[in-house]
C-alpha cells in the first residue's frame, strides 16, 4: 500500500497466513492522526491448499484497483479506519476472518448448510444479555425467517445506532471478522462491523452499521426505524424475544433492488399471513420507486 502525503509507508503487522486457500496480510499505513488497517487476501493457490471456492466478494471484500504491493495484481481488501490503539482488536478480529474463510466460502459456494438456529440463539442471548439494553433488530431474509417464511438466509442484517455498533461489536468480540470502525460497504462511508457466529467451521454471517453521512443514513427506511423512533416487532424465537423489522420495509428495499426472486419466494406466504397495506404504501410512496414499479408492488400484495 503506497504512502501518502503526510503518512509513511505501510507496516506489515501479520502474514503471510492461510485460509480458505488465501494468502492473508495484514497492514497499517500510519497517516497524521489516522491509521488505516488494510486486510490483504490473494490466490495462494497450492501453498494455501487453494484456490479459493469463489471470491470474497460477498463479504465487503474489493479487488484492489491498483498492483498491491503486498498481494500483487489480484489482491482483496478490507480496510478500516482506527486509533493504532486498536491494533490488537484488529488483529484479533483479522485472526478471525482467516480462520473462518473457508466456511464462509463453503456457504456462499458450496451449497453448505448455514446453522442459522443455533447462530440466533446465541446472537440473542448475548445482545438480550448485555450488562445495558442495546438497541438492535433484525431485518432482511433473517427478519422474514424469523418470522416462518419460507427461506433460508445465508447471513444476517442487523439494524442499530451509531453509539450502539462498537457495543454490539463489543459483546460479540469472540466472533468479530471486520472490527467496529469507520470503512466502506459498496462505496458507502459506513461506521460498522462483522461477525460470524458460530465455530471456524460452521456459523453465520452477521453484519452491523450505520452510515456517516446523515442524508444517507435515513435513505434506506428497513435501518433507519430508531432515526425515526419507530419500534420494531418483536418475534418470539424459541423462548427468546427477538425484535424484527416489518416484512413491509424488507419488501420494498427488495423492489428497489430488483431482487424479485426473493420477493417471488415470500409474496404467497405475505399474502397468507397479511400485509399491512397502509404501511407499504407509506414506504413505497417515499422509496423512490418508478411509478409502475411502485403500482405493480402494491397490486401484488
Amino acid at each position: 500500500m503506497p504512502a501518502s502525503p503526510g503518512g509513511t509507508s505501510f507496516e506489515l503487522l501479520s502474514g503471510p497466513d492461510l485460509g480458505g486457500g488465501f494468502l492473508h496480510q495484514l497492514t497499517v499505513e500510519r497517516f497524521s492522526g489516522v491509521n488505516q488497517f488494510v486486510y490483504h487476501a490473494q490466490n495462494g493457490g497450492q501453498d494455501a491448499n487453494g484456490p479459493p471456492k469463489g471470491s470474497p466478494a460477498p463479504f465487503g471484500w474489493r479487488l484492489s484497483p491498483t498492483m498491491c504491493p503486498i498481494g500483487g495484481r489480484l489482491c482483496w481488501h478490507r480496510e478500516f479506519t482506527l486509533p493504532v490503539e486498536e491494533s490488537l482488536k484488529v488483529r484479533t478480529a483479522y485472526n478471525r476472518t482467516r480462520f473462518v474463510m473457508e466456511a464462509m466460502l463453503g456457504h456462499e459456494y458450496g451449497a453448505v448448510p448455514v446453522p442459522v438456529d443455533a447462530a440466533v440463539v446465541e446472537l440473542a442471548d448475548r445482545l438480550n444479555g448485555a450488562a445495558e439494553p442495546i438497541p438492535w433488530y433484525v431485518g432482511g431474509s433473517l427478519g422474514l425467517y424469523l418470522r416462518g417464511a419460507p427461506l433460508t438466509p445465508r447471513d444476517g442484517d442487523l439494524g442499530t445506532t451509531p453509539a450502539a455498533v462498537a457495543t454490539i461489536a463489543e459483546v460479540l468480540r469472540d466472533y468479530v471478522t471486520d472490527p467496529a470502525a469507520p470503512t466502506e460497504w459498496a462505496g458507502v462511508p459506513m461506521l460498522a462491523a462483522r461477525a460470524f457466529v458460530g465455530t471456524v467451521r460452521n456459523g453465520l454471517r452477521v453484519e452491523w452499521g450505520y452510515p456517516i453521512d446523515p442524508s444517507a443514513a435515513t435513505a434506506d427506511p428497513e435501518w433507519s426505524l430508531f432515526a425515526r423512533a419507530e419500534i420494531p416487532d418483536t418475534v418470539d424465537w424459541h423462548g427468546k424475544p427477538i425484535p424484527v423489522a416489518p416484512p413491509e420495509y424488507t419488501v420494498v428495499r427488495w423492489a428497489r433492488a430488483g431482487r424479485t426472486e426473493r420477493m417471488d419466494q415470500v409474496a404467497g406466504w405475505l399474502r397468507e399471513h397479511g400485509v399491512d397495506s397502509g404501511l407499504m404504501r407509506r414506504i413505497s410512496d417515499r422509496s423512490g420507486l418508478p411509478d409502475h414499479v411502485r403500482s405493480e408492488l402494491l397490486a401484488r400484495f
